[in-house]
C-alpha cells in the first residue's frame, strides 16, 4: 500500500502542470506570509518559527517549516522582512527551499489610517530525491516484481529560479486591516520533467482581518488602545489555477491566553475545522493548532502547527496586536 502511495504522489510531482504551494493553517500567525505588505505590521522587530506536519499516519508525511524575522522603521514609514521556507513531501522524494526578502512602505492617510504597499523577491532552490522514485512500469504486471527501468523521463533533479509577488493592504490601527496579493507574478518554469510545460502559477490572495477590545470605550472608530483581552475575527481567499481555498476564523484573546477556531473549504463542502490554543508572556507568543479533517470525501488528513513569536517593542505595554486568527 505505501509503495502504490509512493507511486500516485511521485507521479502527481512529476507531471502535474504546475505547482502549488504550500498552506498553513492559519497564516495571520505566520509573519507576512499570506501578503508581503503585512511585513512590519506587528510595529516592532519579530522573530517567526512555524512548523507544520500533515499525513502522519502514511510513511510519506508532509512537513513544512519556516522561520523570518520583520522589522517596522517608524520614523521612515517603513519595514523589511526575510524568511526561509522548507517544504518537504513523501520523505524528501520532493523538497521546496525558498528564501525571500520583502520591503514594504507604508503611506499615512491621516490618523490610524494607513495603506500598506509590499514587494517579496524569492529564490527557489527545489529537489527531487531520484533515487526514491518507483513508477508505475517498473512493476511486472503479472509477477509484481520490480523492474530496474523505467521510460519516465526526468531531465534534471534540481530547479533554481527567482520570484517575485506583490501586496497591499488598508489599515485602521488596531481595528481592521484589507488587502490582497498576487503571488509568482511571471509564473516562471518549475518542475523536473519538461520544464517549458510546468510553470508556477500565480496565486491570488484576499484577506480581512478585525480585532475589537473588549475593554475599550470610547466608540467603535475611536482610537483602539488595544489590551490583553480582545476578540478577533478573520477571512482570507486564494485561488491557484484550478485551487481553490476559503477560510473563516475567530476567538477571544484574555491575556495570557488565545483561543480560536477556523473553517477551511474548497468552496464545495467544509473540508477543515481548526482549533487554536496560544499564550503569551512578554512578547513571547506560542501557538499550537489542530485540523481535524471533516470532508466526506476522505482525500485529506489532519495535521498539527506549531508557532513560536517573539516581539520586541520599546515602551508599549501591550507589545503586538497578538494575532488575526
Amino acid at each position: 500500500m505505501n509503495k502504490l502511495i509512493i507511486i500516485l504522489i511521485t507521479s502527481w510531482t512529476i507531471h502535474l502542470s504546475f505547482a502549488q504551494d504550500y498552506t498553513f493553517s492559519n497564516h495571520n500567525i505566520v509573519p507576512f506570509s499570506l501578503n508581503p505588505s503585512l511585513a512590519g505590521n506587528a510595529n516592532a522587530l519579530r522573530l517567526g518559527l512555524n512548523y507544520r506536519q500533515q499525513w502522519l499516519m502514511l510513511g510519506n508525511n508532509y512537513h513544512t517549516a519556516r522561520i523570518s524575522y520583520d522589522q517596522n522603521f517608524y520614523k521612515q514609514m517603513c519595514s523589511i522582512g526575510v524568511a526561509y521556507a522548507y517544504d518537504n513531501m513523501a520523505n524528501g522524494i520532493y523538497q521546496t527551499n525558498e528564501f525571500s526578502l520583502v520591503y514594504a512602505h507604508t503611506i499615512r492617510l491621516k490618523e490610524f489610517y494607513f495603506i500598506r504597499l509590499g514587494l517579496q523577491g524569492s529564490m527557489f532552490m527545489n529537489y527531487l530525491g531520484q533515487n526514491k522514485l518507483t513508477f508505475g512500469d517498473q512493476y511486472d504486471p503479472a509477477t509484481r516484481a520490480p523492474l530496474p527501468n523505467t521510460i519516465e523521463a526526468i531531465e534534471t533533479d534540481h530547479r533554481s529560479f527567482f520570484d517575485f509577488s506583490f501586496g497591499g493592504s488598508f489599515i485602521i490601527e488596531n481595528l481592521l486591516s484589507v488587502g490582497g496579493a498576487v503571488y509568482h507574478i511571471a509564473e516562471p518554469n518549475n518542475g523536473f520533467s519538461k520544464l517549458e510545460d510546468n510553470t508556477l502559477k500565480r496565486k491570488f490572495t484576499v484577506h480581512a482581518n478585525f480585532v475589537r477590545d473588549l475593554e475599550f470605550k470610547k466608540g467603535f472608530f475611536g482610537r483602539q488602545e488595544l489590551s490583553g483581552n480582545y476578540f478577533f475575527a478573520n477571512a482570507a481567499y486564494q485561488q491557484q489555477d484550478n485551487f481553490k481555498l476559503a477560510y473563516a476564523g475567530a476567538g477571544l484573546a484574555f491575556d495570557p491566553l488565545l483561543f480560536g477556531i477556523s473553517v477551511k473549504n474548497d468552496l464545495e463542502s467544509v473540508n477543515t475545522l481548526g482549533f487554536m490554543l496560544g499564550a503569551q508572556f512578554k512578547g513571547i507568543q506560542f501557538y499550537y493548532i489542530y485540523d481535524l479533517f471533516t470532508s466526506k470525501k476522505k482525500n485529506g488528513s489532519w495535521s498539527h502547527e506549531i508557532s513560536l513569536i517573539y516581539i520586541y517593542k520599546k515602551h508599549e505595554n501591550y507589545p503586538c496586536p497578538i494575532t488575526y486568527w
